[in-house]
């Protein structure tokens, strides 16, 4: 159940204004901070979008199908359809980058050997690393969330007076906390597509473990293996920050699910960051980075 509050028009807009910061700031951060003047990297975040839009619709057809049979009002039914295709949308969406990567690494070579636009393909061969794929791929991917989280209330009450409470959260207006979710799962889907370009990028590879010490950065281990890893953290997290919204069914159950998801993000970090983040890109893309970073310091 919900109720509205009667407020002045100007407090109004600047809640809207002010939620929408907060739930668009990583998006709106990352997008013009790294992509936007980068033409591959925009490529990346709309059709990483495009992948997110893809999960969300074949989820509500399950959805739809397991309701339509009777069983669509558990939570199970209501939030795994959601993180399972959300998982695979990712893990297609980072083959396929793959594939295009590895046929655009072709052309450049022979460009290269034959030494045309020398500086062009050099600029794209470092555009074209995980980390910024992987960060680019994360912002379209929690920019669609946000405005499936954020947006549609939004647009729901923008023609409306007053600011809607929901009985889940009554002290805090449901714009406010649905931009709070939406910055929450933004920096999730970032980390998420981070740590799915790694678990893909050496489920590919057949290399033996290089690096058996583990050490802070590098516990998941440089191998398939470690792939396997980030890709079961990927998906277990995703699980966890879907089932901690749950409580958001109750009477104040917010006071249960942020802080819960706060947890979960904290916890998706770490791992990620003392799983890979010293191991993180292929050896090729370290040497293509070192090599570009010495003959930057030479000039």
């Amino acid at each position: 159940s919900c109720h509205k509050t009667t407020t002045p028009t100007m407090t109004t807009a600047a809640l809207a204004w002010g939620s929408a910061f907060v739930a668009f700031g990583p998006f709106a951060s990352l997008l013009f901070g790294i992509a936007w003047h980068k033409a591959q990297l925009i490529i990346v975040v709309t059709t990483s979008a495009f992948a997110y839009l893809l999960a969300a619709f074949l989820s509500s057809l399950i959805y739809l199908m397991l309701n339509a049979i009777g069983i669509g009002n558990s939570v199970v039914s209501i939030l795994l359809p959601g993180v399972v295709f959300s998982f695979i949308s990712k893990c297609y969406f980072v083959k396929l980058y793959h594939k295009v990567e590895k046929v655009i690494s072709v052309s450049i070579a022979r460009h290269e050997e034959r030494q045309e636009e020398f500086h062009e393909s050099a600029k794209l061969r470092l555009e074209l690393n995980d980390w910024a794929c992987g960060i680019a791929a994360g912002t379209g991917f929690g920019g669609m969330h946000a405005v499936m989280l954020y947006g549609t209330l939004l647009a729901s009450e923008a023609g409306n007076v007053g600011t809607l409470y929901q009985q889940s959260c009554p002290e805090i207006p449901s714009i406010a906390l649905s931009a709070v979710n939406a910055f929450l799962f933004s920096l999730l889907d970032i980390i998420w597509m981070l740590l799915t370009f790694y678990g893909m990028g050496k489920r590919k590879e057949l290399q033996v473990e290089t690096s058996p010490l583990r050490c802070w950065g590098a516990f998941l281990g440089n191998s398939k293996r470690g792939g396997d890893k980030a890709l079961a953290i990927c998906f277990l997290t995703h699980l966890m920050a879907a089932f901690v919204t749950a409580p958001n069914a109750s009477y104040q159950g917010c006071h249960i699910s942020v802080p819960l998801l706060v947890f979960t993000v904290c916890i998706t970090a770490l791992l990620f960051w003392a799983g890979v983040s010293k191991i993180y890109l292929p050896e090729n893309q370290r040497l293509r980075l070192g090599m570009n970073a010495n003959s930057a310091h030479g000039d």
